[in-house]
C-alpha cells in the first residue's frame, strides 16, 4: 500500500516561507526535493525520517529551494540523486563554469535594457551565484527523460517551462501528481529564461496542456498544500499567461525592450517593478522576457537591435487564445 508523508521545511524566500518535501513509500522508497540547504536533514531527521529506507531522491527541478538538502543526504547516507536531464546539464555546465552563469545573467539582463545598477545587484545577490557552494558539490546519479518507471507504479513525467527539465512524478494507482513547482494552488509558478532563445512559455503551455490528460485525482506541489482541482488549477494559470500577453501587447505600441515592459505591467496585487525586492525583480523581468518571447514566436511582436538592446513592438495582430 502506498503511504505519502510531507514535510513542510521553512525557506528563506520572502514570498514562499516553507517548501514541501514528500516520501513516497510503497514497493521503492523516494524522496521527492530537499528543501534550500542542508540543514534540511537534520529538519528531517528531527521528523522522524528513516533514511535507511529511502532507495532514491528525486528533485523536481534545479531551483535552490528544491535542491539544497541533497548533497547533505547523499555524502551520509550514499542515496542516489536523480534529476530532469535538462536541468542535470545546466548544473553541470554551472560546475564546469564557475563565472559563466553570472556572465550569462549579466549579458542576458543587459541585451533586453536593464539599467547597470540594476543588472548588477540582481546579478550580485541571485539565488544561484548566493548558493552556488549547493550547485558546485552535487553530484547527480541519474538524469530523467521523462517517462522511466520507478517500482511497480511510479513513472516520471517531463513537464519543461517553470526549469528547462522540470518533472513531476505519477503514481498511478492512485493518480496523484508530484508537480514541484510545475502546478501550485493559488501563486502562479515563475516562467523565466535559461539560454538566449528558448519559448519557455511555449513549453510551459505544451506542459499545462499534456498534464490536463493526466486529470490528476490529487496533486502534491513544491509550496504550499496538496490539491484536488489539478485540472480547474491549470486552465486558470493558462488564462492568467493569456491576460499577461495581452498586457504586454498593449504597453508595446512601440518600439520598446523587457525592462521597459516589466515597467510598466501591474504584477500580482498590483505591485510595481521599484517596489520589489532584487529576487522578486529578477523574476519579473525574467517574466517579461519569457513572454515577450513567446509572443515573437507566435509572429505577434517585431523585433530589432538598438545599440545592444533588444526592441519589440506589437505587430498588431489579435491574441484570443493559447
Amino acid at each position: 500500500m502506498t503511504k505519502v508523508i510531507r514535510h513542510e521545511v521553512p525557506i528563506a524566500i520572502r514570498a514562499l516561507k516553507t517548501a514541501n518535501i514528500y516520501e513516497i513509500n510503497n514497493d521503492t522508497h523516494i524522496l521527492v526535493d530537499t528543501g534550500m540547504s542542508p540543514a534540511s536533514l537534520e529538519f528531517l531527521l528531527g521528523r522522524g525520517v528513516d533514511f535507511s529506507k529511502i532507495d532514491l531522491v528525486v528533485l523536481t527541478h534545479l531551483h535552490v529551494d528544491h535542491i539544497g538538502g541533497a548533497q547533505a543526504i547523499r555524502e551520509k547516507y550514499g542515496i542516489p540523486i536523480a534529476m530532469g536531464r535538462n536541468d542535470a546539464l545546466r548544473i553541470r555546465k554551472i560546475q564546469e563554469d564557475k563565472d559563466g552563469f553570472g556572465k550569462f545573467l549579466s549579458t542576458q539582463l543587459a541585451q533586453n535594457g536593464t539599467p547597470g545598477d540594476i543588472r548588477s545587484k540582481i546579478v550580485d545577490r541571485h539565488s544561484v551565484l548566493d548558493n552556488m557552494s549547493l550547485y558546485h558539490d552535487i553530484d547527480l546519479d541519474r538524469e530523467l527523460h521523462g517517462g522511466e518507471k520507478i517500482g511497480s507504479d511510479i513513472e516520471i513525467i517531463d513537464n519543461p517551462g517553470h526549469s528547462p527539465g522540470s518533472i513531476s512524478i505519477l503514481i498511478h494507482g492512485l493518480n496523484y501528481l508530484f508537480t514541484g513547482d510545475h502546478l501550485l494552488p493559488g501563486i502562479t509558478p515563475n516562467i523565466s529564461f535559461y539560454d538566449e532563445e528558448s519559448d519557455m512559455l511555449g513549453l510551459y503551455i505544451e506542459s499545462l496542456k499534456e498534464t490536463l490528460k493526466i486529470n490528476a485525482k490529487e496533486i502534491f506541489p513544491g509550496h504550499r498544500d496538496p490539491f484536488s482541482y489539478g485540472n480547474t488549477r491549470i486552465s486558470e494559470i493558462i488564462n492568467h499567461h493569456l491576460e499577461r500577453l495581452k498586457e504586454i501587447l498593449s504597453v508595446s505600441g512601440n518600439w520598446t525592450n523587457a525592462f521597459e515592459v516589466a515597467s510598466h505591467i501591474r504584477w500580482s496585487k498590483g505591485r510595481t517593478l521599484d517596489s520589489m525586492n532584487l529576487m522578486e525583480m529578477n523574476f519579473a523581468i525574467g517574466e517579461a522576457i519569457s513572454h515577450i518571447r513567446h509572443l515573437d514566436a507566435m509572429g505577434m511582436m517585431e523585433k530589432r537591435e538598438i545599440s545592444g538592446v533588444t526592441s519589440y513592438r506589437s505587430a498588431g495582430k489579435m491574441l484570443n487564445s493559447l
